[in-house]
């Protein structure tokens, strides 16, 4: 467990620190000889626990008093889960006291202790007036559950009990779940003669052990549009001040780390994780608590575990939040951050420097358009409520199909499928990288049907639709993986049908009556003759067939799929299509594209009805058409 001080400069963080644990945690020549904390200082207090009944640690982390060196101070408060916050007994509250202690609430501290010092200097009547006045403050700040000591790092009064209570305190602390990724927040990077290169922080998630490899993302890295990362192993491990072999969440780590990297790659505010992120995050959809007035679209620096960097602010529901109420937002970095959801972010006014407010990660990737329709902000409004990985997993898989790896990455969470599966209301299936809801399989499968059947009686000359024009018309957007999983129950349940590659209703079936039979074996003769597409008209001619008659027989022989309409009562035979297609497929597996003047080289026909089929080919979803020429689609449509 890991506690970090706070309070105003020269209230006495470092002496209690040093009377807790032996250790003066100002390492720095300079903070030893002005006497003042200026970068994050460590110290750890050995305790026998009543709980495990062994030998265990408790870590501190001293943090900065002086205004000057507040990011330092936010450095160590926000890895942090627990804080003690120190009053001068002679002094009471200051002005960093006041900043401090708002930043604690914004972060949404576990727990706090209040430790007033300097118990020698005070009367016994000026102690319980600051005590009262303190309890007064915490209880409007919404600290209900804070208690407080006197102490004197001087005398030693008051020490022993203070170190009970934290003990007590680390003693009952919640254990994280162990399927979360383990994550560490790079603090200091230095070379020891014989070891190498260390780094060190504290452990926010997860567990690790000597041997393990990890990821290490670089801030450096996220800026230049670069998501990649460095995989590290880990030589030897220090927890919480001991040689150990393993390390878990709340402590405070040193790892000696090789690999590809050096100590100048390394910088404050990078990372160590067990799951790298897969893509770099610009912008975030939060749950807003302001602690001063914020304007839409307000300039804000943002603190996040040991790093910061500056954005801005989009308010969701309105042009300005009040002090004390909340809010959905999103938050568009000047510099990404590496991110996990429920990740809390403190926000500060880079000009007037005072705390704005706090902002809960709910989303990592928010939509680019529609940020504002009343759909998606019901969404980030019951998505807010949501606590727990399993309830949010959920949630999310209530609303859409999501990919594993996605979670995995978003949630820093290892065994997403087991979570997920174990979901009562709804039973979940896996297609490729993706689960959903069996309520989703049901809805998706409809739709597809329903699209069909609008198909059908909109184009009543075609048989059916290419898989590809299928998925664009009936799930666009939706996991591929999902649809084609789907589409092949229908088939198989011959719910659909496919007829020579086209896609179509079990119930979109025609036969040829006896006389249409006979003039289809004369029209198709006719059409083997010229290997140009055929209006209705000249066949008819040709044939000597009435021409209504061959229209109605042509729009029968469409469905059954034996001839397509390229346009309007302009027929080619399938087998001409099969023909063009491989043609086509063939020249842009060659050159990677095919050209209006390419194709009428191909398939030897005018400008005109070149043309068209090619318009043809576009509207059935065999390609696509991109400036002035065609790529490849749906390549395996029209396969003979």
């Amino acid at each position: 467990m890991i506690i970090a001080t706070a309070g105003h400069v020269d209230h006495g963080k470092t002496h209690l620190l040093q009377a807790l644990t032996g250790t003066n945690a100002d390492r720095l020549p300079e903070e030893q000889k002005r006497g003042l904390t200026i970068d994050l200082g460590y110290a750890f207090m050995p305790y026998h626990s009543q709980q495990t009944q062994q030998q265990e640690t408790l870590g501190f982390i001293d943090v900065p008093g002086h205004e000057k060196f507040l990011s330092n101070m936010l450095a160590g408060v926000g890895t942090a889960h627990h804080a003690m916050l120190i009053v001068a007994g002679d002094e009471g509250m200051m002005a960093q006291s006041y900043e401090h202690l708002a930043i604690l609430r914004l972060l949404a501290m576990d727990s706090l202790t209040v430790v007033i010092t300097k118990s020698d200097l005070t009367t016994v009547k000026q102690q319980q007036q600051l005590e009262a006045q303190l309890t007064q403050l915490l209880f409007q700040q919404g600290f209900t559950d804070s208690q407080i000591f006197h102490c004197s790092s001087f005398t030693g009064d008051g020490i022993d009990v203070l170190k009970a209570h934290l003990i007590a305190l680390a003693d009952n602390e919640r254990q994280q779940q162990n399927d979360f990724g383990f994550r560490l927040a790079i603090d200091r990077a230095f070379h020891v003669k014989g070891a190498g290169l260390v780094v060190t922080g504290t452990a926010l998630s997860g567990n690790i052990a000597v041997g393990d490899s990890l990821q290490f993302v670089s801030h450096h890295k996220l800026k230049q549009g670069q998501a990649q990362t460095k995989t590290v192993r880990i030589k030897g491990l220090h927890a919480q001040g001991k040689t150990a072999q393993t390390a878990t969440a709340n402590q405070r780590v040193a790892m000696n780390i090789v690999g590809d990297i050096d100590k100048q790659d390394l910088n404050r505010g990078d990372w160590l994780v067990e799951i790298a992120p897969n893509t770099v995050i610009n912008r975030v959809a939060v749950a807003l608590t302001a602690n001063t007035d914020i304007k839409h679209w307000q300039t804000v620096q943002v603190f996040h575990a040991a790093t910061h960097t500056t954005g801005r602010i989009a308010l969701l529901e309105t042009d300005e939040v009040k002090v004390g109420n909340s809010a959905l937002a999103e938050i568009t970095f000047d510099s990404p951050l590496c991110l996990a959801e429920q990740d809390r972010l403190l926000l500060r006014d880079p000009a007037l420097k005072t705390n704005l407010g706090s902002g809960l990660v709910i989303d990592l990737l928010p939509p680019n358009r529609g940020k504002r329709k009343p759909d998606r902000l019901a969404y980030l409004t019951q998505r807010a409520t949501l606590n727990t990985t399993k309830d949010i997993i959920a949630f999310k898989l209530a609303n859409k199909p999501q990919s594993i790896s996605k979670l995995t990455w978003q949630h820093q969470y290892s065994n997403i499928e087991h979570l997920a599966c174990h979901q009562v209301d709804n039973e979940i299936s896996q297609y490729g990288d993706f689960l959903c809801t069996s309520d989703y399989q049901t809805q998706l499968q409809q739709l597809i049907i329903e699209k069909l059947a609008q198909y059908h009686q909109q184009e009543n000359d075609h048989i059916g639709l290419g898989k590809d024009r299928l998925y664009r018309i009936a799930a666009l957007n939706q996991p591929t993986a999902i649809f084609n999983a789907l589409l092949t129950q229908l088939l198989a349940q011959q719910r659909i049908i496919n007829t020579r590659g086209w896609l179509h209703l079990a119930s979109h079936q025609l036969q040829l009556t006896e006389q249409e039979q006979k003039h289809w074996i004369h029209v198709a003769q006719m059409m083997q003759t010229s290997q140009e597409p055929w209006w209705v008209r000249d066949l008819a001619n040709a044939c000597n067939i009435d021409e209504d008659e061959l229209r109605t027989l042509s729009y029968k022989l469409a469905q059954l799929g034996y001839i397509s309409a390229i346009v309007k009562d302009r027929y080619v035979t399938h087998e001409y299509l099969i023909h063009i297609a491989n043609a086509v497929r063939k020249h842009i597996e060659q050159n990677q594209k095919l050209e209006t003047a390419d194709f009428r080289n191909l398939s030897q026909l005018g400008r005109k009805v070149a043309v068209q089929i090619l318009e043809y080919l576009d509207k059935i979803g065999f390609t696509k058409r991109k400036f002035n020429y065609r790529e490849l689609r749906d390549e395996d449509l029209l396969k003979g």
